[in-house]
């Protein structure tokens, strides 16, 4: 009887052993899921939870003016010209829920030195755009839009609780010498992506010095 009683404790201790050992290894998968998006940040208001990722797809090379019209190619072309000089920089966006559907809009304040040309556009997760080309007046840089609000759907709906976008940046080419402009100027920038329920995120973007000796050759 005595070895009964035993056995039934070490077979209920093992089942409790294995049930904890499963609890940690999801609650690890969930870490190292929510750490791989983009360097996620989450933030808690009440009963909302939104979380934000912002990461660099190109980036990291000194831009030259680039016309308007060629932006889409330049993004595809991994932002650099014909000659492998940069021509825009590219960012990776995403928000997403972890409660009830809301409504979110984004917003970006430009801090901009020495650079009177900077231009951005964004475009959604399937390459359309969402919010066309918008020349930045370095006197008007804060709060500038992101596009419009869209909702994200209750959590329970995987399929939709998250969205996707993709800011570009570059110099305009204005068809004047732009050295005195923008030659060695920098800037950075904020995003930030608010709810109508109280939840709100920012990110940073890092730009690096420009260099207008030349313009981007794309055809």
């Amino acid at each position: 009887m005595k070895n009964n009683k035993i056995n039934i404790f070490l077979l209920v201790t093992s089942i409790l052993s294995i049930l904890i050992l499963l609890i940690g290894a999801t609650f690890s998968y969930f870490n190292i899921s929510t750490m791989s998006r983009m360097n996620a940040l989450v933030v808690e208001s009440g009963q909302v939870k939104i979380g934000l990722g912002v990461s660099p797809i190109y980036s990291g090379h000194a831009l030259i003016p680039l016309k308007d019209e060629y932006i889409s190619k330049a993004y595809n072309q991994k932002c650099l010209d014909d000659l492998n000089r940069g021509s825009c920089l590219a960012f990776g966006l995403e928000v997403f829920n972890f409660s009830k559907a809301q409504e979110v809009e984004g917003t970006i304040d430009f801090y901009i030195n020495g650079i009177e040309n900077l231009s951005y556009m964004v475009l959604d997760e399937n390459g359309e755009t969402y919010l066309d080309t918008t020349h930045i007046d370095s006197s008007a840089s804060s709060n500038l839009s992101l596009g419009q609000p869209f909702i994200l759907d209750d959590a329970t709906n995987v399929s939709k609780t998250s969205k996707k976008f993709i800011l570009l940046i570059w110099l305009t080419d204005n068809n004047k010498i732009q050295d005195e402009t923008d030659a060695e100027g920098s800037f950075n920038a904020t995003v930030t992506f608010s709810s109508t329920y109280g939840g709100r995120l920012t990110g940073n973007v890092n730009g690096i010095k420009s260099g207008v000796q030349e313009v981007s050759q794309i055809n």
